[in-house]
């Protein structure tokens, strides 16, 4: 196709590009928006209970029979699992993040069965749950009353009832929880003592309610075959209880006297919570606490906006007294993180708009890169619909930095057209048609090599390739469409718009910026005349240029993702071991009573009983502490609010205090920092494992660059050992299911069966009363029976004694484990602190116990070390396109040789600004490259044709660089200036943008003042050498 095919097609051009906008205003409006892009690895989470059971007891009897049929899980990555002296037990599995998640929690779902024959009854009646883990806590919404009489319980089956069911319909929402539920259950508080006296056994309290709370079919009258009847009849009778008094009423015993034992006689029935194991409130007050997660891929701030709209609904039919508040609201950090960036998408294209202006001096060449680069920009939304994208930090950055790319072919097609206009007085159309013919396979290669600079990286697998495909994607569909635009619509305009300009005529401004220009372009070309006359110099320069970069590498502190402040932080207090849910509730509410004096705190969310680290325990209470908007904190960083408060918790006696910010990414990790998991392998048991946390912990705690270390691994805990005399238990005809299952029933509770009310299945509970499950002697009370139909106490049976044991077991892919959890002291990077955690490791701890990473650590560390991989792919890639253009071997080189420099830039700039190599840093660099080649190639793609017509190669390197010097600044600054935003960012997310614009900024002002001397230099170089070669 000519190049002038366009030009002498205006209408065709210009609907071309109006079909882009259009594509693009749809993918707009119907792209979801959200925080970060679906990059969670599938997670699967299995729960189980075994109430009454030690940690001990839960990890061989439950765990173990799970975990060796999960093990081999096809794409798992690694599991956890968790098991408490609640006798809880929860595990999680996390898969490759290539893994289809259905299909992961269906596979686990099988496995699980094939445990089942091996777990306790008790476990299985008590149910298993496995579902697929819901990565992204989007709302917390409180229901609160002022009046007294709607208690916490009552609120919290409220919201159960009336509010749950209905948030869960809605599209999008993935997982609603009472937090801390409080949820009904029949209690048949026992009196062990009564029981005692008229011979009644745990055994014939659960006897009776399996007989009388049940369901049962009573039968049809008239059912076939049957004749001469008109009419069948259902046989009703009374099925489960639903009432207090129809349990007071169970019968135990009938006697041969006529007298009747009923419930009522031996305990006390009342309905109550099921649990009281947790608490949770906020500011303090009781409440009902509802966390909504998000469904993976769905659109995060339609799916907040469908749930307020839901409970406006809902509270119209509340009763009067109770209301609703959300205090915590993902989509506030989201939206105000998107709105940042899209304020600096419109700041960088005002910037790149006048510098544009600036260089080209003209409104009516202007107007022509205004039009070119919304539609790129616009149309490239209608591509990432259609490829499955979502707006969001990484895509919306990506554009961002697209704007000074495809603003260059726009700005190249007029500065050409411009000039050609000039120097040789033809009309705007006459010099269109000859720019674009000498113009078109350049902007081609260009846009190609810029392609061929992100497709490699779209191919890396994990995460990381996930994070690279938002932006090259993004970027790569902008520069296309870019060419597309700058091939028919800008030559179309220029040859419309565009008139000879006037030189007489310029503004000051006008002329001192030619001025400039033209000197700039004097000392460029004495600067290439002095490189060329001493090119060892140039090439030692080269060489050092090459060990700064090896040196800055090492220098820079490394990471995976920036920490950013998110709006709030999670802060949990550590009791002694032991220590009750009352004394936990004390220091708690005195700990959220000094957090709510703090000017920047709005909510305090806590869950009393409860741990991120441990699980349920009544000695730990976990804060969530809200922060309140950032225009309200602005000159006061999450990291000094933070700092504030652990300094003043610290001197509180009563317990040890440990501050975290939230994920970098919803769903990897449980929170910020690093998670390295201590196993005890091999013949290390528990004690081994201890001591090694301890001894790890010792020399982590010494290490500047490290901070809020802790460890999951709990000191041995109090515990009661009850010895049973099997010889004499079984002279006595006492069955020793008999003996566990009374101990059990009384100090801790028993899962009866079941009962219906409100429409809803509840659980019945037998569980002694308070008074008699407080000490040692309560165990005197506690009887069991004997052949003879005796009762034996069981004090008779065994003996007791005080001992410790763990009160919490934590494993890692099977191994019994302690996560160690800790962050990079300020002015340190996350790469840093994982490498001193190793290197302890490593010097201090035996053979027999190893180290695994978990969470974002565990995705850190397996991407660790690719920015070289990365790099070498992107150069490869440059290097075989160029040459496959050039038919050449050698020409590409001086292409190739002269990007090093601009990374040197890159490294320095963000060395001196104290940021990190991270993912963003990465993505910048490969960015780079592809600018700087690509003015490399404006350079080199003219003096070829030079030297092919028979010119000299010192002077058709002289002349390449002197025209293309103009285009070449105007283009880096109108990209640099762009970059001003990111660099001075703030605000939500602001983090990610300084990541990626700090590197890029100075890496660029380095390829502009020092890479695009040496680009000549290295031409005229590789001519030579290809010369004395062929010789």
């Amino acid at each position: 196709m000519k190049a002038d095919f366009f030009i002498d097609r205006p209408v065709f051009s210009t609907v071309i590009s109006i079909v882009i906008v259009i594509i693009g205003i749809i993918g707009l409006t119907l792209l979801p928006i959200d925080q970060y892009p679906q990059i969670t690895p599938p997670v699967v989470r299995i729960s189980a209970s075994y109430p009454g059971a030690s940690a001990q007891t839960v990890t061989q009897a439950v765990a173990t029979p799970i975990e060796q049929e999960l093990n081999g899980t096809p794409g798992m990555l690694y599991m956890e699992s968790s098991s408490s002296n609640s006798g809880g037990f929860s595990a999680t599995v996390t898969f490759d993040i290539s893994t289809n998640p259905d299909l992961a929690a269906v596979e686990i779902q099988n496995r699980v069965k094939l445990a089942e024959s091996r777990l306790p009854a008790e476990v299985i009646q008590n149910g298993l749950s496995v579902e697929k883990q819901a990565s992204s806590q989007l709302l917390t919404i409180r229901l609160l009353s002022s009046d007294p009489k709607f208690d916490e319980i009552y609120l919290s089956n409220f919201a159960t009832l009336n509010v749950l069911d209905m948030l869960r319909r809605i599209p999008g929402v993935g997982r609603v929880s009472n937090i801390g539920s409080r949820y009904y259950a029949m209690q048949i508080w026992a009196q062990p003592d009564k029981m005692a006296n008229l011979g009644i056994t745990v055994e014939d309290l659960q006897s009776a309610l399996k007989d009388q709370n049940r369901e049962s079919a009573a039968g049809v009258l008239g059912q076939q075959p049957v004749t001469g009847l008109d009419v069948t009849i259902p046989i009703t009778t009374q099925g489960r209880l639903s009432s207090i008094e129809q349990f007071e009423d169970i019968v135990l015993r009938a006697n041969a006297d006529g007298s009747i034992i009923r419930i009522r006689d031996v305990a006390d029935v009342s309905l109550e919570a099921s649990s009281y194991s947790t608490e949770s409130g906020i500011n303090g007050g009781n409440a009902a606490v509802l966390s909504i997660n998000m469904l993976p891929g769905a659109n995060a701030m339609e799916v907040a906006e469908s749930v307020k709209e839901a409970m406006k609904e809902l509270s119209k039919t509340f009763p009067e007294g109770i209301s609703y508040e959300i205090p915590f609201d993902m989509t506030t950090y989201i939206s105000q993180s998107i709105h940042e960036v899209y304020k600096t998408l419109f700041e960088a294209l005002l910037l790149v708009m006048l510098v544009v202006f600036l260089s080209l001096q003209s409104w009516r060449a202007t107007i022509i890169p205004m039009i070119a680069v919304p539609i790129s920009l616009i149309g490239t939304f209608g591509i990432m619909l259609i490829l499955g994208f979502s707006l969001n930090m990484l895509t919306l950055l990506g554009l961002i930095l697209a704007i000074g790319i495809v603003v260059d072919d726009a700005i190249v097609v007029v500065e050409n057209v411009d000039r050609i206009m000039e120097e040789e007085h033809l009309s705007a159309y006459e010099a269109t048609k000859k720019a674009m013919n000498g113009l078109s396979s350049a902007l081609v290669t260009m846009s190609l090599v810029l392609c061929a600079v992100f497709v490699p990286v779209s191919f890396l697998s994990g995460i990381t390739g996930q994070l690279y495909r938002q932006f090259s994607v993004t970027i790569i569909v902008s520069v296309l469409i870019s060419t597309i635009v700058a091939l028919t619509l800008s030559p179309v305009m220029c040859s419309l718009f565009l008139k000879p300009s006037d030189n007489t005529n310029k503004n000051f401004l006008f002329r001192w910026i030619d001025r400039m220009l033209d000197r700039g372009n004097n000392y460029y070309l004495s600067a290439i005349r002095k490189v060329l006359s001493n090119p060892r110099r140039a090439l030692v320069g080269f060489g050092v240029a090459l060990v700064a970069i090896w040196v800055l590498n090492r220098l820079v502190p490394s990471s995976f993702i920036p920490q950013e402040d998110q709006g709030y932080f999670k802060l949990e207090l550590e009791l002694p071991e032991g220590a009750t849910l009352e004394r936990t509730r004390k220091v708690t509410d005195r700990a959220i009573e000094y957090l709510q004096q703090n000017p920047y705190v709005e909510y305090v969310l806590n869950v009393t009983g409860s741990s991120p680290r441990v699980g349920t325990n009544q000695a730990r209470s976990e804060l969530t502490v809200i922060l309140k908007p950032w225009k309200e904190r602005k000159s006061t960083s999450i990291g000094e609010i933070m700092e504030t408060v652990r300094a003043d918790l610290e001197r509180y006696p009563e317990s040890k205090v440990y501050l975290s910010t939230p994920p970098v990414i919803p769903g990897l990790g449980s929170s910020g920092g690093f998670e390295m998991m201590l196993e005890a392998r091999g013949d290390a048991t528990l004690s081994d494992l201890r001591m090694a946390a301890d001894t790890l912990l010792y020399y982590a705690s010494q290490r500047k660059e490290l901070a809020d270390l802790s460890s999951s691994l709990q000191p041995e805990i109090p515990q009661l050992y009850f010895d049973v005399d099997r010889d004499k238990t079984k002279l006595l005809g006492v069955p020793l299911t008999s003996v566990f299952s009374t101990m059990k029933a009384f100090t801790g509770s028993v899962y009866v069966n079941d009962f219906n009310m409100f429409n809803r299945i509840y659980r019945v509970y037998i569980q002694a009363e308070s008074s008699y499950r407080r000490t040692r002697e309560n165990i005197n009370l506690f009887f069991v029976r004997g052949t003879d139909g005796t009762m034996v106490p069981l004090t008779s049976l065994g003996t007791t004694q005080y001992t410790t044991g763990p009160g919490n077991i934590k494993r890692f892919n099977m191994f019994n484990s302690s996560v160690i959890r800790g962050t990079a002291a300020h002015g340190y990077s996350s790469g840093q602190a994982m490498a001193i955690m190793e290197q302890i490791a490593q010097e201090h701890l035996p053979s027999n116990i190893g180290v695994e990473w978990s969470g974002l650590s565990y995705q850190e560390k397996k991407a660790g070390g690719q920015t070289g991989f990365v790099l070498a792919l992107v150069f490869i890639f440059v290097f075989l396109f160029l040459a496959a253009q050039y038919e050449s071997w050698y020409i590409p080189i001086a292409v190739m040789l002269s990007l090093p420099v601009a990374g040197v830039g890159a490294y320095l700039g963000v060395w001196l600004c104290g940021l990190e190599n991270n993912i963003y840093f990465q993505i910048g660099l490969v960015m780079l490259i592809g600018l700087v080649a690509k003015n490399a190639i404006l350079i080199v793609e003219f003096a070829k044709v030079e030297v092919a017509k028979g010119v000299d190669v010192v002077s058709a390197a002289l002349q390449a660089a002197h025209l293309r010097f103009r285009p070449i600044i105007m283009t880096s600054l109108a990209f640099v200036l762009g970059m001003l935003p990111l660099v001075f960012a703030s605000g939500p997310g602001s983090a990610s943008r300084q990541g990626i614009g700090t590197g890029v900024f100075f890496g660029m002002l380095m390829a502009i003042t020092v890479g695009i001397v040496l680009v000549p230099f290295f031409f005229v170089l590789i001519y030579k050498l290809k010369s004395r070669i062929k010789k």
